[in-house]
């Protein structure tokens, strides 16, 4: 008698509810296919049908997606002027146009730089909590209690050891070292 291995059944596709997601992580996943998918098909429409499409899409964490086709300036140029064929776009004095890439890449210097500014404010926040007080760099020494001279002493040190990291950074970065 011959025995059959079972097959694992899986629910495979299935037609889901179109409704918003509460999840965010299921909200990043999401959009991430989908726009991709989208993006996929958009470009296909302009090669089967030589169609001029643009797509401007912000994910649910506010970060600028693009496809355009010749590209996205030229579509919306032509829908806005009603003209008839692509004008092609002339840069304004000496500058060239900025691609989806270039801003998405500003857009991320922007959000290391606003992590780097909300990482510093926690740290003077956490040296103005040492005496319970804020200010307390205006403080009179003599007033302060051996522990509290010990902990000033130890911010001093920290603060110069970054203001030494900070001035080597923006020296390598202006080419100076």
């Amino acid at each position: 008698m011959e025995t059959f291995k079972q097959r694992k059944k899986t629910t495979g596709r299935k037609k889901i509810e179109i409704k918003k997601l509460v999840n965010e992580a299921n909200k990043q996943v999401t959009f991430s296919k989908r726009r991709a998918g989208m993006f996929k098909k958009a470009s296909e429409l302009c090669i089967l049908c030589n169609a001029g499409v643009a797509i401007v899409v912000f994910s649910p964490a506010d970060k600028l997606f693009c496809f355009g086709e010749p590209s996205t300036e030229a579509v919306v140029n032509r829908y806005l002027k009603g003209a008839p064929e692509f004008e092609p776009i002339k840069p304004s004095k000496g500058k060239k146009p900025v691609s989806c890439e270039e801003h998405n890449r500003k857009y991320d210097e922007a959000m290391k730089v606003l992590e780097l500014e909300k990482k510093k404010k926690s740290d003077v926040e956490g040296l103005a909590k040492v005496w319970g007080r804020g200010e307390w760099w205006n403080e009179e020494i003599h007033e302060m209690s051996v522990e509290q001279l010990e902990q000033f002493l130890v911010a001093i040190f920290d603060l110069r050891s970054r203001l030494l990291k900070r001035a080597t950074e923006i020296m390598m970065m202006h080419g100076m070292l």
